[in-house]
């Protein structure tokens, strides 16, 4: 039996996952409290421990791609975190802990569009002040 395609009737649909990479740090100026700062989207949320602010950043996340799709705008522009947060990642350690984030809109999937899976880089100390 041989396997046959036939535009008219067939149809491939894919989904590329984009991965982003979210650096989690204290916060400098708040005891307790921790950074989720996304380094390929400068995103930066907050929370009660790491896990909470990459919940936050998640979170942040969708609500940014429901008000971009309703506004017909490209979904997520990506933009890198200063170098100083960068800079943080080289010794930071990967954690188990990943937080995803759905396309929940109609239409053709586009890599900016998702879904995202987070993965969070954690450190104990937050990034050098920038000198200035």
């Amino acid at each position: 039996m041989a396997a046959w395609y036939d535009p008219h009737v067939a149809s491939v649909a894919m989904t590329v996952e984009f991965p982003l990479r979210v650096m989690l740090y204290p916060a400098p100026d708040l005891e307790g409290q921790w950074v989720a700062h996304g380094l390929e989207t400068d995103l930066v949320t907050q929370g009660d421990t790491a896990e909470h602010a990459l919940a936050m950043m998640a979170d942040a996340l969708q609500t940014l791609t429901r008000y971009q799709a309703v506004r017909r705008r490209p979904t997520l522009r990506l933009r890198p975190a200063p170098k100083e947060v960068w800079d943080l990642a080289a010794d930071a350690v990967p954690l188990n802990l990943t937080a995803r984030v759905e396309r929940r809109r109609r239409g053709a999937p586009s890599p900016s569009a998702g879904p995202w899976s987070l993965y969070g880089l954690l450190s104990q100390k937050p990034p050098a002040s920038r000198a200035g």
